[in-house]
């Protein structure tokens, strides 16, 4: 950012030269207003009679006064409008009465006086941004680059570095900052600032490239002018202004990385962090922000945390140090702590006991919220996420969420505690200091979507534990959560879905949620666009259907179809395990349910879900998620045995869509033993009373596999396998193929286990 700069104050109030007594009348007219204006620009100097000339309708007779012909009076009009200038209101007012141009056209006086005083006025005036824009089409910048000399110095240095307090005021402003480039005005300023000996004018020269800087095309300019290089020779100065100037430039001219190159190039990154020691807090402030903009870069980072900045940075957020410059410390050191080893030097510097007290809620908020995302960025580290609980951090983040707050410091403080809150001992910690009801605060009463998806981004990680699960549903996260689905913005939809994912892992709030009309809208979102809304809101239902009483509603507000949509469209692993699993849960011992799953061929997208991931699961056994894909199909072989179980309709369209050969395949004794007992569960369920599955089953050679599992590690896996066996011994032939593969040893060594 760049900012104005403050007007030249030092002939302020000043008492003109006074006529000696006429004889004319028009002479002793002119003499009575060059007085009453000189007057008024003392007066002008409080800031109360700046109001009281301005409500006195004096502004107005000011402006009318410089049409004058008489120097004196202009002189004094102008030096009344300087100091009248310096209020808001009055520089509304000026440029209402259609003073600039007037003002503007008193630079073509051939009186230097008469000049200097109208850039004071313009300086001034260019406090805004209305003003700064009619100062321009009113032709105020060409004119005040018109003084400013062209490669000599100035004959006239008051003028001259006026003129550049003036021209950095107005390139605060866009418009101005391409204008001045267009009419050569940034090469004049930066040869002003590499070859004037006039101290104010360097000065001032720096106050311009401040600005000016902050247009992308301005910088190259500068930098290929030598302005960068000039501005950080001036860091090494001994001028205290030229520094702090030269600082303040180079803040807007690093956030280039061709400029940052530059100035590293010049050893300007070294002559900053030199500066951090300055006795100069203005000065500190300046190069701590600059250094903020070099930390962006992983570079940069480690130059200053070799060159001992980490440690400059730190010892300025003592309490004695100005705000200011603490703000300006801790948002380097924030960009900084992107870095693991930053990290680990700001901690291993103490430093987290000196930024955890500027949560203090005497702060101000700007300065909480930067020290909030600093800890944010720490707190991904384990031991510095202990290392902030350990000095009330947790603690003092927490009353960051409520007054004296705003939006920002609430989304910081949340942000952080999220963080934290992934370690394990830490997840109680803020239950235990009374987090969680601010975090519902924030839920309930904030507009601002950061800070609410923040927020929910806490509570997800905290409804990890049961404690903490049931501490968020008895404060009235449900009602909040569920009404938090129906937001506009997706992401909060998709972590609220999470949250209520997390929290029915309990029966208490399987119960609340369908008691308080949440079953509904999380349906509802099995339909969302967004995959991850889709995700989060499918984790719940393998849970919620954990009670019969949810199934029964799921089933009535039209889940199943959405369900097998899923399965039909989807392809994340984990999203597809849920949908499974849930149409298992609902078919489970409801022959009307496990028809109408039936109806919606969810038999036949189960078994195509099978087949495409098992073909995947051959080619990739040993990547990486070949274990997730097993538990998709563990949990598909599942839902077929549920959906299947002493249902003859179902068992038939099973066969039907030629699922049985795809169960076979999954028979494989290296697969997870998971996967081997539901595959053989559902053996069981599509051969028990069918005669043809039994058939079919030995048709598609699923007798041998299943033998061998008699031989099975695992308990769940031989008895599984033992109970398919049982139901197609029913039929002749199978019976003797069971013999002639050797199942009768391995059933009777079973007997002896």
């Amino acid at each position: 950012m760049g900012g104005a700069v403050e007007g030249d104050t030092s002939n302020q109030g000043k008492m003109r030269g006074m006529r000696k007594p006429g004889k004319d009348a028009y002479g002793a007219k002119e003499s009575l207003k060059q007085t009453a204006a000189n007057v008024l620009m003392t007066l002008a100097l409080d800031d109360d009679n700046k109001n009281a000339i301005r409500e006195a309708g004096g502004l107005k007779r000011l402006v009318s006064l410089l049409s004058s012909p008489d120097n004196e009076v202009q002189l004094n009009v102008l030096g009344a409008l300087t100091n009248l200038a310096l209020n808001d209101d009055n520089k509304v007012e000026i440029r209402d009465l259609a003073a600039i141009p007037k003002i503007i056209a008193l630079l073509e006086s051939t009186s230097e006086d008469v000049q200097e005083k109208v850039v004071e006025v313009l300086w001034n005036l260019a406090g805004n941004d209305e003003n700064r824009v009619a100062i321009l089409y009113g032709g105020g910048v060409k004119k005040l680059l018109d003084l400013l000399p062209s490669g000599e110095e100035a004959t006239n240095p008051g003028i001259c570095s006026k003129s550049l307090g003036a021209l950095a005021n107005l390139a605060v402003h866009h418009e101005n900052q391409v204008s001045i480039r267009e009419l050569g005005g940034v090469k004049r300023i930066a040869e002003l600032l590499v070859n004037s000996n006039h101290s104010r004018t360097k000065e001032r020269a720096a106050n311009c490239l401040e600005n000016l800087a902050l247009d992308h095309e301005n910088r190259e300019l500068i930098r290929e002018l030598g302005g960068t290089a000039a501005l950080v020779r001036l860091l090494s100065s001994s001028t205290d202004a030229w520094m702090r100037a030269a600082a303040s430039a180079l803040k807007n001219l690093s956030v280039d990385d061709e400029s940052k190159a530059e100035i590293s190039a010049n050893d300007g990154l070294k002559a900053l962090i030199e500066l951090l020691k300055n006795s100069d807090m203005q000065i500190v402030g300046k190069a701590a922000e600059c250094l903020g903009n070099f930390a962006l870069d992983e570079a940069h980072r480690t130059r200053i945390g070799d060159m001992d900045g980490v440690v400059l940075l730190l010892a300025l957020l003592d309490h004695n140090i100005p705000d200011s410059t603490r703000l300006a410390a801790v948002g380097a050191l924030l960009n900084l702590a992107v870095e693991d080893e930053c990290k680990s030097k700001i901690r291993a510097n103490d430093g987290i006991s000196k930024l955890v007290p500027l949560l203090n809620a005497n702060l101000p908020v700007s300065l909480r919220a930067v020290a909030a995302m600093t800890l944010t960025n720490l707190g991904v580290q384990e031991q510095s996420a202990l290392a902030i609980r350990d000095a009330s951090g947790v603690h003092l983040l927490i009353q960051c969420l409520n007054q004296p707050t705003d939006d920002v410091l609430q989304e910081k403080a949340a942000s952080a505690l999220w963080n934290l809150s992934r370690v394990d001992s830490i997840k109680a910690t803020v239950r235990k200091a009374g987090g969680i009801p601010f975090l519902l605060g924030v839920l309930e009463a904030s507009k601002f979507v950061p800070a609410v998806e923040n927020g929910l981004g806490t509570l997800l990680s905290l409804a990890e534990t049961q404690e903490n699960r049931f501490a968020i549903s008895q404060a009235g996260a449900i009602g909040l959560l569920i009404r938090q689905l129906e937001s506009p913005h997706p992401t909060v939809v998709e972590k609220a879905a999470g949250v209520l994912w997390n929290l029915s892992h309990e029966e208490s709030t399987q119960h609340t949620v369908r008691q308080l009309g949440g079953l509904k809208p999380l349906i509802d979102l099995l339909q969302s666009d967004s995959p991850l809304i889709r995700f989060n809101a499918v984790g719940a239902f393998p849970l919620l259907t954990e009670l019969e009483v949810n199934v029964k509603d799921c089933v009535e507000l039209g889940v199943i179809k959405p369900l097998v949509e899923i399965l039909s469209s989807d392809t994340n692993v984990l999203l597809l395990q849920n949908a499974a699993q849930t149409l298992g849960n609902i078919a489970e011992g409801q022959m009307e349910h496990q028809n109408l799953i039936r109806e919606a061929q969810a038999l036949k997208k189960l078994c195509e879900v099978m087949s495409t991931w098992s073909e995947q699961q051959e080619e990739d056994t040993n990547q990486p998620g070949a274990q997730n894909r097993q538990e998709l199909l563990a949990k598909c072989c599942y839902a077929v045995w549920i959906i299947c179980d002493k249902n003859e309709v179902n068992q038939t369209a099973y066969r039907d869509v030629n699922g049985l050969p795809g169960l076979v395949k999954l028979l494989d004794p290296t697969f997870e033993d998971a996967l081997l007992e539901m595959a053989a569960g559902a053996i069981c369920a599509l051969c028990e009373g069918s005669q043809q599955n039994k058939e079919s089953f030995r048709e598609c050679q699923g007798i041998q596999p299943l033998i061998e599992l008699l031989e099975h590690k695992t308990d769940s896996v031989r008895l599984n396998a033992a109970k398919a066996l049982c139901h197609l011994a029913e039929n002749h032939e199978n019976r003797s193929i069971i013999r002639t593969l050797g199942g009768l040893e391995k059933l009777v060594k079973l007997l002896a286990t």
